[in-house]
């Protein structure tokens, strides 16, 4: 006889939609833990005076919604890609799936660029959160599809891998009928995940461009960067549905800190923390180069190896006091990313993913 459904048995299934909004059978399993999908559906309780205390039970629905968490877990460069597309991000040349490089085109390069204009998304999912009864090999599922990234973390730390977590939404829940863990799944892909020590950084002025300034090796000891796209979603009175009908990209935010061990002088200099406080005083725009490899991809013609990358133009907002790691000084600096019009800058910056394998999520 089927017991309760099990933690253990949960699984999250994504695939991305064809049409935004537009149902398809999540296929690839999110590697990670899975929370359950939060159905957002507002209930309004009919305000009236009918002779008794508290009125009557009349409600009805105005609006469906729905969210869904990505709780953190160790970053990949299989996974993360598909999470920067779902967050507004465009593609170099407008492939969704990346360019293919190397002999059979398996290994895929990612330019990722956030749009400078209002423009409706060009990658959503639709997602389905199930959890299996024990001992059996049927269970019950959430459905939330037309699912946008609101918000995407990546934390790094010395001695640990980077990790990720990202908040989405829906259109609406529905429930829908859960299959055994691996079927209509496929095979479960190779990841690797991206280890916060391999990391390189670069600190420049905006008019020497990305990838100048290395900072002194070992001075870096944590960071994170923040991407929040602002979606307009609409509820029009003409569309007959109570769910959003369209959404439309209209921004993006980006933050993000740096811990830097406190440095006045040698070769840390322009580029270590004491050289950026003196830009943050003087409010010099920087442009930011973080770079972490992984593997190598044996025919890897441009790119040979894995990797995750981000550039940005920022502007230092401020730098905490003094404290200290270890007895070592240390200075967190918390820095903006805005558009910056300098060729050498991009813009609003690119992000690189180099890896190997098709999409996780609208691959076949």
């Amino acid at each position: 006889m089927p017991g309760p459904g099990r933690k253990e048995l949960r699984s999250l299934r994504l695939k991305a939609e064809t049409t935004n909004g537009q149902v398809v059978s999540p296929r690839f399993l999110w590697r990670g833990p899975v929370e359950g999908i939060n159905d957002t559906r507002e209930v309004k309780h009919v305000e009236m005076q009918v002779g008794i205390f508290g009125g009557t039970d009349d409600i009805y629905i105005p609006k469906l919604a729905a969210e869904l968490e990505f709780a953190s877990t160790e970053a990949t460069f299989e996974q993360t890609p598909d999470l920067f597309l779902m967050a507004g991000f465009g593609t170099s040349g407008g492939n969704r799936a990346g360019s293919a490089q190397g002999a059979s085109g398996s290994s895929v390069i990612f330019t990722l660029i956030p749009p400078t204009i209002n423009v409706p998304p060009t990658y959503s999912c639709t997602a389905e959160v199930g959890d299996l009864d024990s001992g059996s090999t049927s269970g019950f599922a959430e459905r939330i599809e037309y699912l946008l990234v609101d918000e995407l973390k990546f934390e790094f730390k010395g001695g640990e891998a980077m990790m990720v977590s990202a908040s989405a939404a829906g259109r609406q829940g529905t429930a829908t009928n859960a299959v055994g863990p691996y079927s209509n799944v496929g095979t479960l892909i190779t990841v690797e995940e991206v280890l916060s020590g391999l990391g390189s950084f670069w600190l420049s002025p905006v008019g020497s461009g990305y990838g100048t300034g290395a900072v002194t090796a070992g001075n870096i000891l944590a960071g994170n960067v923040t991407f929040k796209p602002v979606w307009t979603r609409k509820f029009p009175v003409d569309a007959g549905v109570l769910y959003f009908h369209t959404a439309v990209y209209t921004g993006m935010e980006v933050t993000g800190e740096l811990t830097l061990e406190y440095q006045i002088s040698g070769t840390y200099g322009a580029a270590g923390s004491a050289g950026q406080v003196e830009k943050w005083r003087a409010q010099q725009p920087q442009l930011i180069r973080m770079g972490w490899p992984g593997g190598a991809i044996p025919e890897g013609t441009t790119v040979p190896t894995k990797l995750f990358q981000i550039d940005l133009p920022i502007t230092w907002d401020s730098f905490d006091k003094w404290d200290d790691i270890d007895g070592n000084d240390i200075r967190v600096g918390k820095f903006t990313s805005k558009y910056n019009q300098s060729t050498n800058a991009g813009g609003r910056g690119t992000v690189t993913i180099v890896r190997q394998g098709t999409s996780e999520f609208s691959g076949a």
